[in-house]
């Protein structure tokens, strides 16, 4: 599993986030309030993923925290969301990628799922 986060560009706080092996285990993106441009998640296996967000910096169950935002990508493809206005987050951004869409999803993909977040 390989997690970087990296400031783009320092005076506006812009944060780029990549997780080589997304999994049902939250990751953290931000804690505090800010905005959400992109999300890009590159799906090797062999059936759809979705990728949970959380408008939250606390403890996230999988499978019964429900999330705010879930993004879909099919089997063996790449899909990108992107929204240039943003949309805000109020406490924290955390994210993770799961095989069932909704709340009740918590079984983690079979093979590495590469998500890759924008936010400030």
């Amino acid at each position: 599993m390989a997690y970087s986060l990296a400031t783009l560009v320092a005076d506006v706080g812009t944060i780029y986030v990549t997780e080589t092996d997304t999994e049902d285990t939250s990751k953290l993106v931000k804690a505090g309030s800010g905005t959400l441009y992109k999300v890009e998640i590159v799906n090797p296996n062999g059936a759809a993923v979705y990728a949970k967000f959380y408008d939250s910096t606390s403890s996230i169950t999988s499978g019964t925290t429900h999330p705010d935002w879930v993004f879909m990508c099919p089997a063996s493809a790449t899909r990108s969301y992107a929204c240039p206005g943003g949309t805000a987050f109020g406490t924290g951004l955390k994210f993770e990628c799961v095989t069932t869409p909704g709340t009740g999803g918590s079984t983690a993909p079979t093979s590495a799922v590469v998500v890759r977040v924008l936010a400030s």
